[in-house]
């Protein structure tokens, strides 16, 4: 078995076992109608056009980064289809759109989910958080408050438009 050989079937085994975790978290910082394992395709897609995973030191680090950029990005691309949708469709095309139970977290930006997500699920440190994210970990913590201080917010809303009844 040759070193190139050996190395390919590490990267497989690596895969293997950090991928449920990555899905996860891929569920969590793509928008729900994104599906998680396109983005985790798409993030491995963009890793081993540069680098092997047995080479990575931290792979599932590396990937969970690459997600989270991908997932901003594609929320940018997505704000401006919005905005120049009235020109593209002003035939009076209609657009459906389907709503969804987990639209709550829809309200959060990828990175504030992605906090939320590995602090809260992962039961992650907000120092571990910050080196896989590549942030600050007080900014890590200043995300994580404001997070789940918007999420209790919307739970909240409809308790209060009822009470109000």
């Amino acid at each position: 078995m040759t070193d190139s050989d050996s190395r390919e079937r590490q990267s497989y085994q690596t895969f293997d076992r950090i991928y449920p975790d990555l899905r996860r978290f891929a569920a969590v910082v793509a928008d729900v109608d994104v599906d998680p394992d396109d983005l985790v395709h798409d993030a491995l897609i963009q890793v081993l056009e540069r680098v092997s995973i047995a080479e990575l030191r931290d792979p599932d680090a590396y990937l969970r980064r690459v997600m989270l950029n991908l997932s901003i990005d594609n929320r940018r691309r997505r704000a401006v289809f919005r905005r120049i949708r009235p020109k593209l469709f002003s035939s009076g095309a209609h657009l459906d759109h389907y709503p969804s139970d987990l639209a709550l977290l829809d309200n959060l930006d990828p990175t504030t989910r992605a906090v939320v997500f590995l602090a809260d699920v992962s039961g992650l440190s907000a120092v571990v958080i910050g080196e896989q994210l590549g942030m600050a970990d007080g900014t890590v913590r200043k995300r994580l408050s404001r997070g789940r201080q918007e999420l209790r917010r919307l739970v909240d809303l409809p308790l209060q438009i009822s009470k109000e009844k």
